[in-house]
Formats: structure tokens, sequence, C-alpha cells
């Protein structure tokens, strides 16, 4: 078993001055998204910045997160997990994907949290379709935001 806690409060009575939303423009053919949780780049210590080449093997990213983040404005497909393998074994490899190239993109995403008024879900979640995109030019260059940042998003370009 896991415990992975933050002194950073997941609802903020305070909310600093926030830049609007960075627009984030279409993907071209030789562009992927990938999905970096923000607890896991902390506990790992990761860093990605601009322009940096990158060669990752990744895993599917989980649809229905996000779609409640995002509310389809966004689609990632692919996500960075470090905890991928646990419990799994070599046939499950092979569901990776292989992706190499250039950092064109890295975008912070925030969300604030609300309490869950489904029965089924107890505690804060976050809001649907609430969350805010802000370009940075790597993890460690964190821009204001609303709520907590729960993540990035890095454009690859093959």
């Amino acid at each position: 078993m896991y415990y992975v806690g933050s002194y950073e409060p997941l609802v903020r009575e305070n909310a600093e001055a926030v830049d609007d939303e960075d627009i984030v423009p279409s993907k071209h053919s030789d562009e992927t998204d990938v999905w970096f949780t923000d607890w896991q780049v902390a506990e790992d210590g990761m860093n990605v910045e601009l322009d940096e080449r990158v060669d990752w093997d990744l895993v599917r990213m989980d649809l229905a997160w996000v779609a409640r983040l995002f509310a389809g404005r966004r689609s990632i497909p692919l996500q960075l997990d470090t905890y991928a393998d646990a419990g799994r074994g070599l046939a499950d490899l092979s569901e990776r994907t292989h992706l190499a190239g250039r950092v064109a993109r890295i975008d912070q995403v925030s969300v604030r949290y609300e309490q869950s008024t489904d029965p089924a879900v107890r505690g804060l979640v976050p809001e649907p379709g609430g969350a805010m995109q802000h370009r940075v030019l790597s993890f460690r260059d964190r821009r204001a935001h609303p709520g907590k940042v729960v993540g990035w998003v890095v454009r690859v370009r093959a």
C-alpha cells in the first residue's frame, strides 16, 4: 500500500490573481500529447523542458479522467506513468507505445475541487470541465493557477 500526500490544500480560501487560460493550438499530424500526473512528477523529481529531446515508453491514458477535467476540450491519449508496471506481467508490456521526438509545448493543468454530490463517490472531486491550462517552459516553471495543479500535458513532435 502506498500513501501519497501533500501539504498543499486542495481548496484554497484566498485565490491569487490567475492569468487567463492559454489557448491550445490544434495538433499537427506529427504531434502527440502526453499526460504527466503532478504527484508522480514531484515524487520522482521529473522535469521536462521545452525543446528537449525525449524518448519514452507510454501507456494509455485514463480517458474518463481526461473527460472529467476537460469536458471534451482536449484529448490526451497517452501518459507517462512511473507505476504502470506495478503488478503487470510481461504480456502487459506489449501495451506500451514508444514515442521519441522533441517537446513542442508544455501545459500546466490545474483544477478546483468541489464536494461530490454522487453518493458512490465521497469527498472532493475535480469540477467537471474546470481544468485550466497555462503554457510553461518546464515542469519547474509554474504559473499562478486556480485550485491545484493536477498534471502536465507535454506535446511531442516526432
